[in-house]
């Protein structure tokens, strides 16, 4: 739950402070400064300050999705929602720092810190409340 509400918590800054959240990704990617880019008018900056505000959108649709699995199913201990909370977290986090290795710039940041972090309590997350979840004996007869 805890990653998930951090998740919750970044998309919001990602949507709403884009230009603060990823002013170092656009300067080790180009090279420019990203104010001074949108000061010239630069459409390219602008796009990519829109793609960094649907990565927001897309975080906080599956953070949302996120708390709903861990508060009704995964709390319970259904192992369907321990898998579902699996992929949606490693195709989340792992999608996130994979695009730092892609554009080769994966320095302590804002932003890179908080796929870190994001990538780190989704792992604890996971890992913690396995022997629990699919250490219970069914207890229905096999027929």
């Amino acid at each position: 739950m805890a990653m998930a509400v951090f998740a919750f918590v970044i998309s919001l800054l990602w949507i709403t402070i884009t230009e603060v959240m990823f002013v170092s990704d656009y300067l080790g990617y180009t090279g420019q400064d990203l104010s001074t880019a949108l000061a010239t008018g630069s459409k390219a900056a602008e796009l990519w300050l829109t793609t960094k505000r649907l990565w927001g959108i897309e975080l906080l649709t599956i953070s949302l999705l996120m708390i709903s699995i861990t508060a009704r199913s995964y709390s319970k201990g259904e192992k369907w929602s321990c898998y579902a909370l699996l992929v949606t977290g490693s195709i989340l986090w792992g999608s996130l720092i994979g695009y730092r290795v892609a554009i080769g710039y994966f320095q302590p940041s804002a932003s890179s810190m908080t796929f870190v972090v994001g990538a780190i309590l989704f792992a604890i997350g996971i890992v913690l409340p396995v022997k629990a979840i699919f250490g219970k004996k069914s207890t229905q007869p096999i027929q």
